[in-house]
């Protein structure tokens, strides 16, 4: 018997012993600061050269994913594919590793803001993104009632200095509160339950967890671990980290969201989103602090307003979607309810309570709206923003500002600034006029400018042969780039790539027949339809021995056409006739391409087209021509299939389009449509309309690439007359065009090699004066190329630096340098065409030019470049080809220029829709525009040049268990003065409100 009683005893003893082991584990928590310190110490990471394979990222979390860290991996992979290299990385510690392993978020001291920074080339901002956007920068900040309220409502214990070694994420009285109450709930459904979560868990869960939720009993104990481990960071005393734990709280719990603002996190951004409050305004009502002359009544009753918006928040937090709608009449029975409770604690005087009870919670209908950025600064960020979302593939601009992400880019910000507020200025008649744009063949007396678009691209090519983006401007107040996101008819800028064409045609049969013997040359026999190679025969015979290339050009250039526009050209499959923009002066002359190309004469350069794509079309010799003279030639037969699949289509889609629009009538304007060919016999509806209004009938929701794929042999049977011997001429016309389109398409080629920015070009010698449209980016990246004697250093350099997550675990810095030149034309033919550009500034459209810009030195800056005006017109013929009418779609001006050997870019002026109609301004206008804005920027970009590589952010310096990027993210307003709040009043139980003593105190820091 005794023995057992022993044995009991024993065990009794022991039981009490683990139970006061727990007991003393739970209020010391010595154990678990062991245990967690020890992991935290080994948590480290720094920043190492190259992609790294000791870096780990997160796999989800509302925290994660609005900080871009969730999507790095994919989007360095996309950088990766456009030129970007990775030169520094993160390098976890095996301790890090193996929390990411085990599914823990990674623990680090997470920023109190972030968000996206653009910088330009000198290391300046452009634009500064920090979210929230109001905070508080230090826990000595906080005003004591804010902090009180939060204390009071969600984690009363955790400011205790009773015990050092407290664990932050866990509350042992309140997790078995909220355990029972669980418990309580297998049997009561309905009953609620408490949420047994403390600050530090709290941050884990809206940050890390899942959709910000706590899913299941496994991520509540996740989401404990991983704030246990990020509360141990700074060693075993947490004191110092719980304040800092308060202090990301207050800065960043979610609180719903609001259109036009966003997502909201933190009371000082809730205050603004929700009570239209500023949070500055607000802290000096609750630091006690009354101005003089301020009515002592009046100014309670701010305070207390002030503090209830507060307290209603920190209760909001808890169900935002419940709390935060109408005008707040459920918040304000909780709001009332936590007052007079903090009042009966003494943390709230009655006569802030009273005066807090009085005060109605009213939410603001709609978040209020903050003053823009100035416009020039605005323009400066969207074009980096635009450029940035294509990049990472990220459309949404909203998302684009919340990444933590660093940029550098090779904008001149003073450059782009004073072009944008210069172009903005423009729409004042006042300063157009001062600028010099009103005059002949500029704007007129009484035109708007308001009305027009300015846009300028202005690029630097650096001393390794890169180039460099530094202005990219336009008066637009969009994020669209007029610059590079138009397809615009910019007119005889056109002549430029056509001249370059017809070059490097003559390059070619240059490379093909220059160093041939005399006798070969004389047996050469080119087609009688290629003017070129009959040229290039001619030239070489009578050079009479070795021909180099380059005075070949020279001669080629010196060519003589006809600029009369008494000629109908049959041309995109149809009969055109064309004109000059000068016909008094250009009209019944012949003159050179070079002279032709300086005055943009457009006679010449459809001539000279021609000749181009009658090269293309005749280059292997005699054989085309057989086609031609041979009726039974068997290729023509293919060639006809090819032109009724085409032309086929072509009617296909219109009808298909009109049927599309017009469903449900009786008949669309279609039904009337005749054959597109005279020498057909003229149905009254067209056979493809027949056929597919009948297909149609069957299949009422096929699309048209159904319809295409199911017509091709009723596309060659609508045509069948045309494969009869007796229709050769109409067969010679149909054959032509399809060797035109050919040749085109070898054109429009050789035109994207040089940059050409579409996937189409119209097949048209029209093409050669601006019908096929243009990009004013893709002329200056032309301008560029010829600048580099035909070297192509792609891509051009606008964001040469993107720093992800800095001073995080995920930090990664990626570069783009510039690639190696590619040789895409031929260094003579580059020089061939810049002497032709100069001449376009020495005694061309572009002379207003001529020594008007300077250098640093002060000399004349030598200035090349091409004029273009688009005219864009819609019109309608009768059948006999009579104009009917027709409609102004736009009209545009261009200069593409180089200054000197460094700078090369755009000007634009454009105008779109039926007020184009108004305007007669032509390429005169940016160049004088130009000229206007030279006496400025050429200062700036001469003595104020960007550096080579623009300077490095401060480094980042060590932090204890991990490295930490600087110093904390600074608040957004000054630290307020604090007046000392009143201690509890006398008598009253603490032990009521478990809070200590020293919060009612002000801060060391702020008392000072």
């Amino acid at each position: 018997m005794t023995g057992r009683l022993v044995i009991v005893g024993s065990r009794i003893a022991a039981a009490g012993l683990l139970l006061a082991l727990v007991v003393a584990e739970l209020r010391g928590a010595h154990m678990q600061a062991a245990l967690f310190g020890g992991i935290g110490r080994d948590a480290r990471y720094n920043l190492g050269d190259g992609q790294s394979a000791e870096i780990r990222f997160p796999a989800g979390g509302p925290h994660d994913q609005r900080l871009g860290y969730r999507d790095l991996p994919q989007w360095i992979h996309r950088l990766q594919s456009a030129g970007y290299e990775v030169r520094s990385q993160a390098r976890l510690s095996p301790t890090l590793i193996a929390l990411h392993e085990a599914g823990l978020p990674l623990p680090y001291h997470e920023k109190l803001q972030a968000g996206l920074t653009l910088r330009d080339c000198r290391g300046e901002s452009l634009s500064e993104r920090r979210l929230p956007q109001r905070i508080y920068a230090g826990f000595d900040d906080v005003p004591p009632l804010v902090l009180q309220s939060l204390l009071f409502v969600e984690d009363r214990q955790l400011l205790d200095p009773e015990a050092p070694n407290r664990n932050p994420a866990l509350d042992p009285p309140r997790l078995g509160k909220a355990l029972l109450e669980q418990l309580q709930r297998v049997a009561l459904p309905d009953r609620s339950a408490a949420g047994g979560s403390t600050l530090a868990t709290q941050i884990e869960k809206y940050r890390h967890s899942p959709g910000g939720r706590t899913g299941s009993a496994s991520e509540k104990l996740r989401q404990m671990l991983a704030a246990s481990l990020r509360g141990y960071l700074d060693g075993p005393d947490t004191l110092a980290r719980r304040r800092q734990i308060a202090l990301e709280w207050i800065n960043s719990v979610p609180l719903g969201a609001r259109a036009g603002f966003g997502e909201v996190h933190g009371i000082g951004d809730g205050l603004w989103a929700w009570y239209g409050r500023d949070s500055a305004e607000v802290d000096r009502l609750l630091l006690g602090h009354r101005p003089s002359g301020i009515d002592a009544g009046a100014w309670q009753a701010a305070r207390a307003l002030a503090f209830k918006q507060v307290l209603s928040l920190v209760i909001a937090q808890r169900r935002p979607m419940h709390y935060l709608q109408d005008e707040g009449q459920v918040l304000e029975g909780q709001a009332n309810s936590y007052v007079r409770l903090m009042a009966e604690a003494g943390y709230v005087e009655p006569a802030l309570r009273d005066a807090a009870l009085r005060q109605p919670l009213r939410l603001q209908p709609r978040a209020p709206a903050l003053p823009r950025p100035d416009f020039a600064e605005r323009k400066a960020a969207m074009t980096l923003r635009t450029q940035l979302a294509g990049l990472l593939g990220l459309p949404e601009a909203y998302a684009l500002e919340r990444l933590d992400l660093d940029v550098d880019s090779t904008l001149d910000g003073r450059a782009q600034r004073l072009v944008t507020q210069a172009l903005a200025a423009l729409k004042d008649p006042a300063a157009a006029r001062a600028a010099g744009l009103v005059g002949e063949h500029l704007l007129g007396e009484h035109d708007d400018p308001s009305r027009l678009v300015f846009g300028v691209t202005l690029i630097e090519r650096a001393d390794d042969g890169s180039h460099h983006l530094r202005v990219q401007a336009d008066n637009v107040d969009q994020p669209f780039d007029v610059n590079q996101g138009l397809r615009l008819d910019l007119g005889s800028t056109a002549k430029l790539r056509t001249l370059i064409s017809y070059l490097e045609a003559i390059a070619g049969l240059h490379a093909q027949w220059a160093w041939r013997p005399a006798d070969e040359l004389q047996a050469w026999s080119p087609s009688s339809r290629d003017p070129l190679a009959l040229w290039t025969r001619e030239y070489l015979l009578a050079q009479r021995g070795a021909a180099p290339l380059q005075p070949m050009l020279d001669a080629a250039l010196e060519r003589h056409y006809s600029a009369n526009p008494g000629e109908t050209f049959f041309t995109g499959g149809g009969a055109h006739r064309f004109e000059n923009f000068d016909g008094e002066k250009h009209d019944h002359r012949v003159m050179s391409v070079r002279e032709a190309f300086h005055h943009s004469v457009n006679l010449v350069f459809i001539r000279l087209m021609r000749d181009v794509v009658r090269h293309q079309v005749h280059r292997g010799g005699n054989e085309v021509d057989q086609l031609f003279n041979d009726p039974a030639d068997a290729r023509r037969q293919a060639l006809l299939a090819r032109f009724a699949d085409h032309e086929g289509s072509v009617y296909l889609a219109r009808f298909y389009r009109a049927h599309r629009a017009h469903r449900g009538s009786a008949q669309s304007p279609a039904d009337a449509a005749s054959a597109p060919d005279d020498a057909a016999p003229t149905p009254r509806v067209h056979p493809l309309k027949a056929w597919l209004d009948d297909y149609l009938r069957q299949h009422p929701d096929a699309g048209l690439t159904e319809v295409l794929a199911a017509s091709a042999a009723e596309r060659q049977q609508a045509y069948a007359w045309l494969f009869r011997t007796r229709h050769s001429r109409a067969q010679d016309q149909r054959i032509a065009t399809i060797l035109e389109r050919d040749a085109f398409g070898h054109i429009l080629r050789d035109w994207q090699r040089l940059g050409y920015p579409f996937d189409t070009l119209t097949p048209s010698y029209a093409s050669s004066i601006g019908a096929a449209g243009d990009r004013p980016a893709a002329l200056a990246h032309l301008m560029g190329l010829l600048l580099d004697a035909g070297d192509h250093r792609p891509p051009l350099q606008t964001l040469p630096v993107l720093h992800f997550g800095r001073g995080t675990p995920y930090e990664t810095r990626l570069e783009r340098h510039p690639a190696a030149g590619r040789a895409v034309l031929s260094p003579q033919v580059a020089a061939a065409a810049r002497s032709a550009l100069l001449g376009v500034v020495e005694s061309g459209t572009a002379r207003r030019l001529k020594g008007a810009l300077l250098d640093g030195t002060g000399q004349p800056l030598v200035v090349a470049g091409k004029t273009g005006t688009g005219d864009h017109r819609s019109q309608r013929f009768s059948a006999g080809g009579q104009l009917l009418g027709e409609r102004v779609i736009e009209r545009s001006a261009t200069f593409a220029f180089t200054l000197g050997e460094r700078y090369h870019g755009t000007v634009l002026v454009y105008v779109q829709g039926p007020e184009a109609a108004r305007y007669r301004f032509t390429s005169a206008l940016p160049v004088q525009l130009l000229k206007s804005l030279g006496p400025q920027l050429m200062p700036l970009l001469h003595q104020q040049a960007c550096p080579a590589e623009p300077p490095p952010l401060p480094a980042p310096v060590q932090g204890r268990g991990l490295v930490m990027a600087g110093a904390p993210s600074q608040g957004l307003r000054a630290t307020p003065v604090l007046m000392p709040l009143a201690a509890p009043r006398a008598g009253l139980k603490l032990g009521a409100l478990p809070i200590p003593i020293q919060l009612m105190k002000p801060t060391s820091a702020l008392e000072k």
